[in-house]
């Protein structure tokens, strides 16, 4: 009977740490980060913009190719390999 209940909340903790786990990797975008123009020769503090999403694409390319490269693995290779 322990062992079920011990179960239980094993689950129900995971549960709750997987349903939870998206607030902790909420990002804050709308705050503007100003950087000290100075170290650059401006005479004034300025703002970069918001980075763009070409090393997610470079990423999700990659992690293709390797799903693919598992397709077309030999059937007939050992374990000796």
């Amino acid at each position: 009977m322990m062992s079920h209940m011990r179960r239980k909340l094993a689950l129900f903790i995971f549960l709750l740490t997987v349903a939870l786990a998206p607030l902790s990797a909420m990002a804050d975008d709308a705050a503007a980060k100003s950087y000290d123009g100075r170290l650059d020769n401006y005479p004034q503090t300025v703002t970069l913009d918001n980075s763009g999403t070409a090393l997610t694409y470079f990423l999700f390319v990659g992690l293709g190719l390797i799903g693919l490269g598992a397709l077309f693995k030999n059937a007939r290779r050992s374990h000796l390999d």
